[in-house]
C-alpha cells in the first residue's frame, strides 16, 4: 500500500528587517562612499571653524590697533607744535598703512584710510584726500563711512577745481544715501553754489528750496534762505 504523499515543507518565514538592520545593510553595502562623504563633511566643518577663528582673531587684533590709531589721531589733531605734529603724522600714517595691509575690507582699515584722508586734507593735498575717500567707498559702499567718504571726495574734487566731479559725487551722495546721511543738506547747498557759479540759477534755486522744505531746522537752511532771497531779489531766478 502506497504511503500518503507528504505535504511540502513550509518555507521558514523571513524575519522582517528592522530599520536598524536596514541601516546596517546600507552601511555595509555603501561603506566606502559613506566614509568619503563623512570625511568631506568633517573637513568642511573644520574649515569653517578655523576660518571663523582666524577672522575673529583678525577682527580683535584690528580693533586693538584701531584704538591706538584713534588715540594717535587725537594727539595729532591737538598738537600745535609743527615739528612734533610732523613726527606724529609719520607714526600715524605708518600705523594706518599697517592696518590697511592686514585687510582693506575690515572696518579698522576703512577708518585708517579715513585718517589718511584727513591728514591729506590738513596738508591741502586734495588729490591724495580724494583718492583715499574713494578707496573707502570702493572697499565698503554699504558701510556707515561710505556717505562720509563720498562727501569728502566731493569736497576734495571741488578744492582741485573739478566742479564736474564734485557735482557727480554730491548727486551720488543724495541719490544713494539721501535717507541715511546727515550731510545731505550740505550736499544740496554745494550743488546750489556750484550751479550759481555756472550761471544755472534755476538749478541753484531748486537746490536751496529743497533744503528749506525738507530740513527747516538745519544749520544750512538760513544760508539757503539767504541765497533764495538774493537770487529772487536780483531777478536771477523765479
Amino acid at each position: 500500500m502506497d504511503s500518503p504523499a507528504r505535504p511540502p515543507k513550509a518555507k521558514p518565514e523571513e524575519k522582517k528587517k528592522t530599520p536598524y538592520l536596514m541601516f546596517a545593510d546600507f552601511l555595509r553595502k555603501y561603506r566606502v562612499p559613506v566614509l568619503v562623504v563623512f570625511a568631506v563633511a568633517v573637513l568642511v566643518v573644520l574649515g569653517v571653524l578655523v576660518g571663523t577663528m582666524i577672522h575673529d582673531s583678525a577682527v580683535n587684533a584690528s580693533t586693538t590697533r584701531l584704538e591706538k590709531l584713534d588715540a594717535d589721531f587725537s594727539a595729532y589733531s591737538g598738537e600745535q607744535d609743527q615739528a612734533k605734529k610732523a613726527e606724529l603724522e609719520k607714526v600715524l600714517v605708518a600705523s594706518a598703512d599697517d592696518i590697511i595691509r592686514r585687510g582693506a575690507r575690515l572696518f579698522a582699515a576703512q577708518k585708517a584710510i579715513m585718517y589718511k584722508a584727513r591728514i591729506s586734507e590738513s596738508n591741502k593735498d586734495w588729490a591724495s584726500a580724494e583718492k583715499d575717500w574713494l578707496a573707502i567707498l570702493a572697499a565698503a559702499p554699504d558701510s556707515y563711512l561710505a556717505p562720509v567718504a563720498l562727501q569728502g571726495a566731493a569736497v576734495a574734487a571741488e578744492e582741485q577745481g573739478s566742479a564736474d566731479r564734485a557735482v557727480a559725487d554730491y548727486k551720488k551722495l543724495i541719490d544713494k544715501y539721501g535717507k541715511a546721511s546727515v550731510g545731505i543738506p550740505h550736499a544740496y547747498f554745494a550743488l546750489g553754489r556750484l550751479a550759481e557759479q555756472s550761471k544755472d540759477n534755476a538749478s541753484a534755486l531748486s537746490s536751496y528750496q529743497k533744503i528749506v522744505s525738507a530740513w527747516p531746522d538745519s544749520d544750512w537752511t538760513k544760508l539757503a534762505t539767504d541765497r533764495i532771497i538774493f537770487l529772487k531779489s536780483h531777478g536771477l531766478a523765479k
